[in-house]
């Protein structure tokens, strides 16, 4: 039972009141029915038409598609409720990204549109408002950019925006009510619905705010989340800034939001344009960082250049290597469903190819995986006892929570602490000391304890042992332990991307008190 007080107590009491209220709420389908207050002239509006707003390969051909790099062919009809692939591979199905897709004719594309349509009346398909939000904004923009005006197409838009302005997910918060309120905004401005637009406004105002950190990080903790987050803002400017009844006030608020993202997205890129894949983060979800600029700079959205600050993320950069370390807190406190328990870890990447990397993200399937890699032994940090730092659960839930202090950060190092394993009294500290061709990282733990330390590396890269205290990756980067009981070299799956694995290599580390982990570059550039 602690462990659900313990996840509870950081929810907010609205939380608690919408979950029960949506709970005892009856489930909710569409209908066949036509609605009389629909105009017949829809809001003209326009987005930037370049190639970097299209995804692509989504729908390979008609009856097969391909999400989260898992292929499926249909045979005869399109079953929109199959499951077989997860709940989120089903959820892509019917975000219909692949409208945008230019290699689709435009009558096929609302064909799929039709059948979606048809076969959630005959098997009274749950409306479910995340779903509803990102399908309902592409829809409009297919109709938009496509001069399409189907109107039984538009009344089932309608409706299910009608539906989503009853049901912002007041009980999840975070990211899910961000695109609600993104949907509702723009369905708002393209149905003539004043009172959708202003209450999205409203909404948009108050969670941009909260949700976006000082430092323009959103604040899930997520590169990837906030890639995603960032394109949405974009895109609402895109179309606002030419709406006719636009708000000065709230574009300029907007402009200002998206110019801080744009500055947190570059601080935590590294050179090569990867991102830290730090939390619920994988390659092939949200346009990379590279073509948010783009779509930034023909909007005119410069960055703010803020430096890495409220979000706890640190990174060094020099001629030898790159390194991002993460001294983040659980975030949000409130809605931690993609933190992991990863305090005081780091990505490293050498001559802008990735070296020492962390387990990645590969499903969101309620399981074993999915708990590994929220885990602390997925991470390149300490374990204690066998312990996560942070009781991780539930597939999108957080019980006790490490509490991460940063000690000490100048400019050629930094030092950071957390009490995830207070109840053992113990306290773990990290410090990290950049030289030129050098990383000496020390972790001390207060009082003696069983830890192990993990070094994931990364699939391309090879592992040689010098002696029980020294290793070498590659022939050019030698790691020596200072304070080693034990070290065992041995496999783990890595997944920089959805439902893809490759073998690896990692290093456990055993050690009681204190360990020194140095990092020696061979070649200065």
């Amino acid at each position: 039972m602690k462990i659900y007080f313990d996840t509870i107590r950081h929810l907010k009491l609205s939380q608690l009141f919408w979950q029960l209220r949506y709970k005892i709420k009856a489930k909710q389908f569409l209908k066949n029915k036509y609605f009389n207050n629909l105009y017949d002239e829809f809001e003209s509006l326009s987005f930037v038409n370049t190639e970097i707003l299209y995804k692509k390969n989504l729908l390979i051909e008609p009856l097969i598609f391909k999400f989260l790099n898992l292929e499926k062919k249909f045979v005869e009809k399109i079953n929109w409720n199959f499951s077989e692939y997860g709940k989120l591979w089903n959820y892509n199905l019917e975000y219909f990204d692949y409208l945008h897709q230019q290699d689709i004719s435009i009558e096929e594309r609302i064909k799929l549109i039709n059948d979606f349509y048809n076969y959630s009346l005959l098997n009274k398909r749950t409306l479910e408002p995340y779903p509803v939000s990102l399908r309902s904004i592409n829809i409009i923009k297919f109709s938009i950019r496509e001069g399409i005006t189907d109107r039984r197409i538009l009344n089932f838009v309608y409706q299910e925006l009608s539906f989503l302005d009853k049901n912002y997910e007041f009980q999840i918060l975070g990211n899910h009510l961000l695109e609600n309120a993104f949907a509702l905004c723009l369905g708002g401005a393209f149905f003539k619905r004043e009172d959708w637009l202003k209450k999205a406004i409203r909404i948009l105002y108050k969670e941009l705010r909260e949700q976006i950190l000082e430092d323009g990080a959103h604040f899930e903790l997520s590169p990837m989340y906030h890639q995603i987050i960032l394109f949405r803002v974009l895109e609402l400017i895109d179309w606002y800034q030419n709406y006719g009844d636009k708000d000065a006030n709230f574009l300029s608020f907007c402009r200002d939001i998206a110019s801080k993202m744009r500055s947190w997205a570059g601080n935590i890129q590294f050179a090569n344009g990867d991102i830290p894949l730090f939390n619920d983060s994988a390659k092939g979800i949200a346009y990379d960082i590279a073509t948010l600029n783009d779509y930034a700079d023909i909007l005119g959205i410069e960055s703010k250049n803020l430096p890495l600050g409220q979000s706890g993320y640190r990174s060094f950069l020099n001629s030898n290597y790159e390194i991002k370390i993460d001294l983040a807190q659980i975030g949000a406190s409130y809605q931690p469903g993609h933190a992991h328990a990863d305090a005081l870890s780091f990505i490293l990447y050498s001559q802008e190819l990735p070296l020492i990397v962390e387990q990645g993200t590969s499903t969101y399937q309620i399981g074993k995986r999915r708990n590994l890699e929220r885990s602390t032994e997925a991470h390149n940090t300490i374990v204690l006892n066998g312990r996560d730092q942070s009781e991780v659960w539930g597939g999108f839930r957080v019980g006790k929570r490490a509490k991460t202090t940063i000690r000490y950060e100048g400019q050629n190092g930094y030092t950071g602490s957390h009490n995830g394993y207070k109840n053992l009294g113990i306290i773990h500290t990290r410090s990290f000391i950049f030289e030129e061709a050098k990383i000496q990282i020390t972790d001390t733990l207060s009082q003696n304890g069983n830890a192990k330390a993990y070094l994931h590396l990364h699939p391309d890269r090879r592992l040689s042992k010098i002696n029980d205290k020294r290793f070498i990756i590659d022939d050019m980067v030698t790691i020596d332990f200072d304070g080693a009981e034990t070290i065992v070299s041995d496999d783990y799956e890595y997944a920089d991307s959805y439902n893809q694995y490759r073998l690896a290599k990692r290093l456990v580390i055993s050690f009681e008190r204190e360990l020194s982990t140095t990092i020696f570059f061979k070649h200065s550039r």
